[in-house]
């Protein structure tokens, strides 16, 4: 398969955090690429960071859609059983010819792919619901249910793994609206921080098109800025 990956460029720059500890976070970055059998398209969503201790705790007020209002795509144990499939990664798994986690649309915080020897620790918070589904809930969040493992831990690349979307084909021009809110800390026995915490989807809310051929992807630019607040 094919990737591409593209910055959130200028978020740093153009949004103000919640107070200088908070600048830490320095933007979303995407990653985007179609299956090798060109069946679908996959946007992954990281949190970045600019030190090696930042941790990611939880994404909360999040505001997520398509451009076209098509759904996002899943195939995990609920599909298995004739379910919509379910958001939580606790669901996905890789059974060659059966399951594929690139064919699955999830959320995380950091870790991987749960399985036997390495379980993922991400929980769903009440906000999201329904969990299931090819849409994501107003206000849905999801939070590292045992901060002290760590998972949230930016890797290599100071990033932090939070999201994937897929959509069914690659040909349709497709755009993926992203805005959420995030916490995080250093590590144990730090201060938790927000960045972006005025409200639901109070970051700004980025446009990213799903590839429509293998590794083309382009980041459109800012659609909704930080006054947007939570709906009564």
């Amino acid at each position: 398969m094919t990737r591409k990956g593209v910055w959130a460029a200028g978020l740093a720059g153009t949004v103000c955090l919640t107070s200088a500890a908070s600048a830490s976070f320095t933007g979303w970055f995407f990653d985007s690429y179609a299956t090798d059998d060109m069946a679908f398209a996959v946007i992954d969503v990281y949190a970045q960071f600019d030190d090696d201790t930042d941790t990611v705790l939880n994404v909360f007020n999040s505001m997520i859609s398509t451009s076209t209002g098509v759904g996002f795509h899943h195939s995990d144990f609920n599909t298995l059983g004739g379910g919509t499939g379910l958001w939580n990664v606790t669901n996905t798994a890789n059974i060659p010819g059966t399951l594929s986690p690139d064919n699955d649309s999830f959320v995380l915080i950091g870790g991987a792919v749960a399985d036997a020897t390495n379980p993922n620790s991400t929980s769903l918070d009440p906000s999201f619901d329904p969990a299931g589904g090819g849409t994501v809930a107003e206000n849905a969040g999801w939070f590292n249910s045992n901060p002290p493992n760590l998972q949230g831990r930016v890797d290599a690349d100071l990033r932090t793994w939070v999201a994937r979307f897929v959509i069914e084909g690659t040909d349709a021009a497709v755009t993926l609206n992203f805005a959420a809110n995030l916490g995080y800390n250093q590590g144990l026995g730090t201060e938790a921080q927000n960045a972006y915490d005025g409200g639901q989807g109070s970051g700004p809310m980025f446009e990213a098109d799903f590839v429509p051929a293998p590794g083309a992807i382009a980041l459109l630019g800012l659609a909704g800025l930080a006054g947007r607040r939570r709906r009564d």
